[in-house]
């Protein structure tokens, strides 16, 4: 139950005060009975005492109730908390003062729709109906509202809506707090992924600049060897020209000397004509590696997508409650799983899903680094293992696979390094095995 400090009272005084004629009736003993009107709905200063403190909190957002007290109180500090402004307003709505009367009218207007709807209901147990049903659906303060005001909510009514808000009230703080822990972990695993993905882009826009230059180097190649022919074609021409002057000279010194000549050319062309060759098939290779390194970037831009896209669901999903999320988790029984290989930046990844698989991760690198007998230690001791088939060496490969038939131990090998390929993976070692 809400009260209101002297200080407060003070402060807060009505604006357009209400003159009672007579002194408010005594609230009755608790549990308490509803004050039930001669005719029409019930005011707000009709309920009793102890439902105001839900019904304000509930059917009022901070802010829209600070606006309202601004407008129906004098001399309201600025800088008064929302708590203090609320235990306020749930004192003054005991009576028929300025402020109960603004505050009613701002619940009739913004819960008019409900009010209709709960007019229909021609008995309590219609009344009771309606209220299920919103309450079920999530519109709680419009039904609260309507709900309690109706002439036929009773007693017995009164405590259901009562006990319902109370613990309403308890389930949202649990689901807030288990909302912002998800949402904890979800943005430092956003922030992993960004870094992979800008580290990504990096690298392919290296490879690109790479491309780029070995095709001018290329195309600068191809130029020059298209000008040795142009110039080889004048040569032939002006050779020619020579051949014609030279008709005045004996023929045999004549067939002698041009015959050389054309030896020489003639090497000299099929010498051109290999340069040129071996510049066309390297225009070829280098238009066949840009399109390699093209589709590699598409690749990683699609399996960017499709990770921004997962996040987003997973940050969707965050206004769930946890435990739906739990629930869907495998459960690895605090079994000791061995992930040979992977990618380095996706290790804190890997064991933190298998953590919350209620597992006990452990990591070598498949031969990058980490040598063979640590692997063969880690391969006993695992329960399981794990192994990314795109980041590890063939000897780790080969080894831990006839390891794990020769001991009949369970393993998974998984084509990619990714996060959702693990996930599988743990859901494949978590399944019985048939």
């Amino acid at each position: 139950m809400c009260t209101l400090s002297d200080s407060v009272r003070q402060l807060c005084r009505p604006r357009h005060a209400v003159e009672v004629t007579s002194a408010p009736a005594p609230m009755p003993s608790e549990p308490a009975i509803l004050v039930r009107r001669a005719a029409g709905r019930r005011k707000l200063w009709d309920l009793p005492t102890k439902l105001h403190c839900p019904v304000i909190g509930t059917c009022f957002e901070a802010a829209e109730l600070r606006r309202l007290a601004r407008r129906a109180m004098r001399d309201l500090d600025p800088r008064t908390s929302d708590y203090d402004l609320h235990v306020t307003c749930v004192s003054l709505a005991r009576s028929r003062c300025g402020t109960a009367i603004a505050l009613h009218k701002a619940l009739e207007k913004k819960f008019a729709g409900e009010i209709r709807r709960f007019a229909a209901a021609g008995d309590r147990a219609a009344l009771d109906r309606l209220w299920q049903a919103a309450l079920e659906r999530g519109a709680v303060p419009g039904a609260l509202w309507a709900a309690l005001t109706h002439p036929l909510c009773d007693d017995s009514l009164f405590a259901s809506l009562y006990e319902s808000i109370h613990m309403l009230s308890h389930q949202v703080g649990a689901g807030q707090r288990a909302d912002l822990r998800r949402l904890s972990v979800l943005e430092q695993e956003f922030d992993g992924l960004q870094r992979d993905f800008d580290d990504q882009r990096r690298r392919h826009a290296s490879q690109l600049d790479e491309r780029d230059n070995r095709i001018r180097a290329l195309e600068r190649r191809l130029a020059a060897a298209e000008a040795e022919r142009g110039r080889l074609d004048r040569l032939a021409a002006r050779q020619s020209g020579e051949l014609a002057a030279l008709r005045e000279i004996p023929a045999r010194q004549q067939v002698e000397r041009l015959q050389r000549e054309f030896d020489r050319q003639a090497r000299a062309l099929e010498q051109a004509r290999a340069d040129a060759d071996r510049a066309w098939a390297a225009t070829q290779e280098a238009g066949r590696r840009t399109a390699a390194i093209e589709a590699d970037y598409h690749r990683a831009c699609e399996t960017r997508d499709a990770l921004e896209a997962l996040l987003e669901q997973a940050l969707g999903e965050c206004a769930n409650c946890e435990a739906a999320a739990e629930d869907r988790c495998p459960d690895l029984g605090g079994r000791r799983i061995l992930c040979v290989g992977g990618r380095t930046q996706l290790v804190d990844q890997y064991r933190a899903l298998v953590a919350r698989c209620n597992g006990r991760f452990e990591h070598h690198d498949g031969g990058m680094e980490d040598n063979r007998q640590r692997l063969d230690a880690l391969l006993h001791a695992a329960d399981a293992v794990v192994c990314a088939t795109d980041c590890v060496s063939h000897d780790a490969y080969y080894r831990l696979k006839r390891f794990c038939k020769r001991h009949e131990k369970r393993y998974v090998l998984v084509p990619s390094s990714g996060v959702s390929a693990f996930a599988r993976a743990i859901e494949t070692v978590a399944a019985p095995a048939g």
